[in-house]
């Protein structure tokens, strides 16, 4: 069961990764015209993709909702994230549940190519260990998983944190709503949708073909979203979800503060840690066991 749970903590570290952004040169798509001059839905997404590019760090509330057959899944929590000079990362979630069953208190931590991850239920299924931290070296998870773990850690250094917003501009669709404040800050509320496919187009051509992947692994095949954009050029807030189908469906919103501002993120004390794959090995499985 616990080795199950090991190839799962790969599946939440590339999607933990994947949402720290795919952002790229989208505002080179928009014209240096003079700023009084009323831009397109569209170039506005170009240009707020071109400034968020420029963000270091920042940090975030998320809530998250999947359904599929095999059980819902909810989440609800905070994160900080630091994208330059390396990636590393904070969150915390003050709600997870699987087919309805909380799993209890939840942190992650990625710093040094290690993800750090504190779960009871983690600690129950290995027996009651009395080190609350269990840690996953990045490196053996990519070989369990077959992810490209540099390609994602490159990603996630050089575009912007905010994960989806040059996707974004892939959208045909997209529209002015109104003027609306989030959170103390006024903003102009967009909406629209766009294909997959239209969106890995966007991305850099040696990114498109991992992203293919895993979208035809998640059956998606459209995305609808909503953003509110700030007088800064920058977003808000996100929330993004998907059509339901056979397969399920997913709908996800972020907040997001304090861009730019400096973040904490170390690993936790030694002590307090066991080694996931050093556990596993003396039980007779691995990262790759079932």
């Amino acid at each position: 069961m616990i080795r199950r749970f090991a190839a799962g903590a790969a599946l939440v570290t590339g999607l933990t990764l994947s949402l720290t952004g795919c952002l790229g040169d989208a505002g080179d798509k928009v014209g240096q015209a003079g700023e009084n001059l009323k831009l397109t839905a569209a170039q506005v997404l170009g240009k707020s993709a071109e400034k968020t590019g420029q963000i270091d760090s920042f940090q975030a509330d998320f809530d998250m909702t999947m359904t599929a057959p095999d059980g819902n899944v909810k989440a609800a929590g905070a994160m900080q994230y630091q994208l330059k000079p390396e990636l590393a990362y904070s969150i915390s979630y003050s709600e997870m549940s699987v087919a309805g069953q909380s799993v209890g208190e939840m942190q992650q931590i990625l710093v040094d190519r290690t993800m750090y991850m504190k779960m009871p239920m983690l600690s129950q299924m290995a027996g009651g260990s009395a080190k609350p931290w269990f840690k996953i070296s990045l490196d053996e998870v990519g070989q369990a998983s077959g992810m490209n773990i540099d390609q994602l850690l490159e990603q996630s250094q050089q575009m912007d944190p905010v994960q989806n917003m040059e996707k974004l501009t892939a959208s045909k669709d997209v529209r002015e709503v109104g003027k609306e404040n989030v959170n103390g800050v006024e903003t102009t509320h967009y909406a629209g949708s766009y294909r997959m496919e239209d969106a890995i187009a966007e991305l850099p051509a040696e990114q498109q073909e991992a992203a293919r992947k895993a979208i035809a692994q998640s059956g998606m095949e459209s995305m609808k979203f909503d953003v509110w954009v700030d007088g800064q050029q920058l977003p808000q807030k996100m929330t993004m979800s998907t059509p339901s189908s056979a397969a399920g469906a997913m709908t996800m919103t972020m907040t997001y503060r304090d861009y730019g501002a400096p973040v904490q993120v170390a690993a936790p004390p030694a002590n307090q840690v066991t080694d996931m794959a050093q556990m596993l090995k003396s039980m007779g499985g691995g990262l790759g066991g079932s």
